[in-house]
């Protein structure tokens, strides 16, 4: 008998382009199969099978197990002698002139009579064969004799990771295990602490103490110093973008967000307003003079007042630029205010000559601007620089510095210039409801040392604490706790922390011409990374946006994802379509499941209906990691190094001789003390 028929185990009864249908020979073991001396599960749903064809071998997945069936007396399905296996076909292992190699794909199918073959060992170790030496072990596969499923970094952290799984199902131990075990291999295999970072931004508070005995740097921030273990969290609002401060504070589009944009923009600018000034009368009429002189320039340079939509916009701004020097005007010393008011009268002559209206069949009054005059405009533009010329302006209110750039200010001065431009607009009701809000999130005390700007830090020391600096000879790891933070601000803290990071890898990779590889791993993601509608700005839409960006771009600037999420299919569906390989723990929920179905690269039959009954520790990963999806037994964690998600003990609790010391007095003080405000 030749090798080949000694393994073999059945004959193919039938083919179609998706699936491959064989009977199982009546010697084809039931329950253990040895092939030189290999021990393996057979026949058994998600087992592997291979079908010599004249390449190689062609290897399948089981996708169904069972007899085949006749139809007897009363129409009863009765089983009759013959089992049969279902496969799907995966890849072919070629025979080269190197030697065997497995690829994923097939030339041709089989056809009825060919045998049906229990691969070797060899042939299991093809299957599972990883290219990149740079890979760490996450677990062994029981369906590929128990071989270490090894995971390839570049590809793992490159181009984005999702674990997903129920709770409870061992998928924060994975998470841990992802970056303990990168860490463990990069080291063995060069001898000292690996230059890497990671980035974990913890909801729950689960990660604090899962890397204390790795030889990097781990830094813990927490919105308080719990312990010496923990530095205080900081993102100061002068980092926010205007698009996180209108999400937090909901800002209008009409009023609200072009007032706090300009606000904003002032009080970066280093050359705009001094703080102690900004409220001065005559520093007030320089500011909006400089406004007016540059928006009557940029006009004069696109032509913007003659186009349709240009010059109704045009117009609408000239009437507040006008009204706002017009309030200035009884502020200001009488002299001044002559020359003032003379400016304000011209040019309201040349806006009133453009300005148009019509009645509405329901009687409204419409009003709109007609097309400006280009000679007009440059007289408005003559007689400003006069008017600036006279009262001996000397500061430039221009700056290249926008509302978005990560400048430092005066975060308390915000809500007073917000009123002080409304004022001299005539909208100060309308931004009064923003303005308290402003005051009261940063009065918050339990905010005030994460967002406020006391004790100071610079966005460069900001910077290395996070990603490190030219001193650092270790890698890092910084777990940020999330878990005290008001919920109605833990979507901007997280966005903006999410959004510098990315940025500062693209300016790195820019300046340096190379990249600074670093994971950001985000928990409970479904939270944090959820559906949106297009048009939506609250703060939690905002972070969904800021991972979306960073799920399609940031392979490019070194920045990969690990994705954790117990939703799936509550997941923003860009993110998980950018994620090129999955480890998928239990999965109970059918949208869950049929989400993951979805977005899965992988042809695999029915391999994921065994995501319901997945035991803890077990998972199915897929993806460009593996060759073949592999069912895997994770690798266990040292219990000093889990993360704190385990199911509570209730009953050793209910029983225990001892009891809870139960004394809420000390919590409670602590939480008053904290002063736990909302907005």
């Amino acid at each position: 008998m030749n090798k080949t028929s000694e393994r073999c185990v059945g004959i193919v009864d039938s083919v179609s382009s998706s699936e491959v249908k064989a009977f199982l020979l009546d010697e084809a073991p039931s329950n253990v199969a040895i092939s030189y001396g290999t021990f393996s599960l057979f026949p058994r749903i998600n087992g592997y099978l291979v079908i010599p064809n004249e390449t190689g071998l062609l290897v399948g997945i089981t996708t169904w197990i069972g007899y085949n069936h006749v139809n007897v007396q009363n129409d009863v399905d009765l089983p009759k002698g013959t089992r049969m296996v279902y496969l799907s076909i995966l890849g072919h292992i070629e025979n080269t002139l190197t030697g065997k190699k497995f690829e994923r794909g097939v030339f041709s199918l089989p056809t009825v009579g060919d045998q049906v073959l229990l691969p070797t060992e060899k042939e299991l170790e093809l299957i599972n064969k990883l290219d990149s030496n740079a890979s760490f072990e996450i677990g062994t596969s029981p369906l590929l004799a128990n071989q270490p499923i090894q995971l390839p970094i570049n590809e793992l952290f490159g181009r984005h990771v999702a674990v997903l799984g129920n709770t409870g199902s061992g998928k924060s131990c994975t998470v841990t295990g992802l970056v303990r075990w990168s860490v463990e291999e990069s080291e063995r295999q060069c001898g000292h602490s690996p230059n890497s970072r990671y980035i974990i931004l913890d909801p729950n508070g689960e990660y604090g103490h899962a890397f204390n005995d790795l030889n990097m740097e781990v830094i813990r921030y927490s919105v308080k110093e719990f312990d010496e273990s923990f530095e205080q969290l900081r993102v100061p609002a002068w980092m926010w973008n205007s698009e996180e401060w209108a999400s937090v504070f909901q800002a209008s589009d009409k009023v609200q967000k072009p007032i706090l944009r300009e606000a904003l923009r002032d009080l970066r600018s280093p050359n705009v307003v001094l703080a102690e000034n900004w409220k001065s009368p005559l520093i007030q009429l320089e500011q909006r003079l400089s406004y007016l002189h540059r928006s009557l320039k940029v006009a004069v340079t696109t032509q913007s007042f003659l186009s349709s939509d240009g010059k109704n916009n045009f117009g609408k701004e000239l009437e507040q630029r006008i009204e706002s020097l017009k309030i200035l005007v009884p502020k200001l010393d009488e002299d001044l205010a002559k020359i003032v008011s003379a400016y304000v009268t011209f040019a309201e002559q040349v806006k009133e000559g453009k300005k148009k209206s019509f009645s509405k069949n329901n009687g409204d009054l419409i009003q709109y601007y007609d097309s400006f005059n280009p000679r007009d405009i440059e007289s408005l533009v003559e007689k400003i620089e006069a008017v600036i010329g006279t009262i001996g302006h000397n500061n430039d209110f221009t700056t290249d510095i926008s509302e978005d750039d990560p400048v430092e200010f005066t975060v308390n001065d915000l809500a007073s210039y917000i009123d002080t431009i409304a004022e001299g607009k005539s909208s100060a009701q309308f931004v009064d409801f923003m303005t308290v809000r402003i005051r009261s999130l940063l009065a918050n005390t339990t905010l005030s040392p994460v967002i406020g700007d006391t004790p100071n830090i610079s966005l460069l020391e900001w910077i290395n604490s996070f990603l490190g600096s030219g001193n650092d000879k270790k890698g890092k790891i910084c777990v940020i706790d999330l878990s005290l933070l008001p919920t109605n601000i833990t979507h901007l803290i997280v966005s903006t922390i999410s959004r510098l990071i990315f940025e500062a890898l693209q300016r790195y990779r820019k300046h340096y011409g190379s990249v600074l590889p670093t994971i950001l791993v985000m928990d409970e993601a479904h939270t944090f990374i959820h559906k949106i509608n297009e048009n939506a700005s609250s703060s939690a839409e905002l972070c969904t946006h800021v991972f979306e960006r960073i799920a399609r771009e940031g392979r490019k600037y070194g920045l990969g994802l690990i994705v954790s999420s117990q939703r799936p299919s509550e997941l923003s569906a860009t993110v998980l379509s950018q994620c090129n390989s999955f480890i998928l723990h239990r999965i109970v929920n059918d949208r869950d499941q049929e989400m993951v179905k979805r977005l899965v690269p992988d042809n695999l039959g029915n391999l994921l209906n065994e995501l319901p009954a997945l035991p803890t520790q077990k998972a199915i990963v897929l993806g460009s990691v593996v060759s073949v999806p592999a069912l895997v037994e994770m690798r266990s964690l040292n219990l000093l190094y889990r993360p704190h998600s385990e199911t509570p003990d209730f009953w050793k609790a209910w029983t225990e001789s001892t009891g809870r010391e139960i004394d809420w007095k000390e919590v409670v003080d602590e939480w008053q003390k904290k002063g736990n405000e909302t907005m």
